[in-house]
């Protein structure tokens, strides 16, 4: 046989053999996001009841991927319709996001030989339930590319998802339907309960529960009542915890 025709046969395979992997790891990744996604439905329709509520719904919708973090929308949107400035509602929105530079950090091994728009594109969607699937994916053989074709599962699964929630709460809000009672209290369920397994995550949650108690006592903004929750939670959780542990465990 010739050398040469062995040679496109092999490189031909290889390329097949990396382009089946990269499917199964964009499939993979898209199946990993989908309990992560169920678990913020709620939320994404508190947003979306949000959006309907707001003088400009179309721009409020828009949001939903400018600023891609439904905490952030939610205090720009709130903080916009209590009468706040524009840059005080802006200001709000990147100091929620903030956070989102430590998961960007965290995913430097998988990114940072990339070439530049791959980064830019990944760096877009970094939020709670892409950092979690792709540290999770990681923990797993598999070569850096199959790790960010994981991540684009991920990424595509979780950005149509929360549009379409989104939507769905805007629908719910304009048609003000008495299931809009639901909504607060299922977003709360669906936020609060997995942190109470966390350490410190109990003294967290009671500390943000008494933060909004007092910011509604003294009449804060709306939009500052959330700011000063997850403050107050930030510092009850580190406080209750030493190295990584509860308090009171030793080892």
């Amino acid at each position: 046989m010739d050398p040469t025709v062995v040679g496109q046969t092999t490189t031909g395979g290889s390329v097949d053999s990396r382009s089946r992997a990269h499917r199964r790891e964009v499939g993979a990744g898209a199946l990993a996001m989908l309990p992560l996604l169920i678990g913020y439905v709620p939320f994404g329709l508190l947003v979306g009841v949000a959006v309907s509520r707001s003088t400009d719904w179309l721009a409020a919708w828009t949001g939903t991927i400018t600023v891609y973090g439904g905490s952030a929308q939610l205090a720009l949107l709130e903080l916009t319709a209590g009468g706040a400035a524009a840059w005080t509602a802006a200001g709000a929105a990147v100091l929620v996001n903030a956070r989102l530079l430590v998961y960007g950090i965290a995913l430097l091994p998988t990114f940072a030989s990339a070439r530049l728009p791959v980064r830019l594109a990944a760096a877009a969607f970094v939020i709670e339930p892409t950092w979690v699937v792709a540290l999770q994916r990681a923990e797993s053989p598999g070569t850096v590319s199959e790790r960010r074709w994981h991540y684009a599962g991920a990424t595509v699964v979780l950005t149509v998802g929360w549009l379409l929630v989104v939507t769905a709460g805007l629908a719910l809000g304009q048609l003000s339907t008495p299931a809009l009672g639901v909504i607060g209290p299922l977003c709360l369920v669906a936020v609060v309960a997995p942190h109470l397994r966390l350490p410190g995550g109990v003294a967290a949650v009671v500390a943000a529960v008494a933060a909004t108690t007092l910011g509604v006592a003294m009449a804060l903004p709306s939009g500052a009542i959330p700011l000063l929750a997850m403050a107050a939670a930030v510092a009850a959780g580190l406080g209750t915890t030493r190295n990584g542990r509860p308090e009171g465990t030793r080892g």
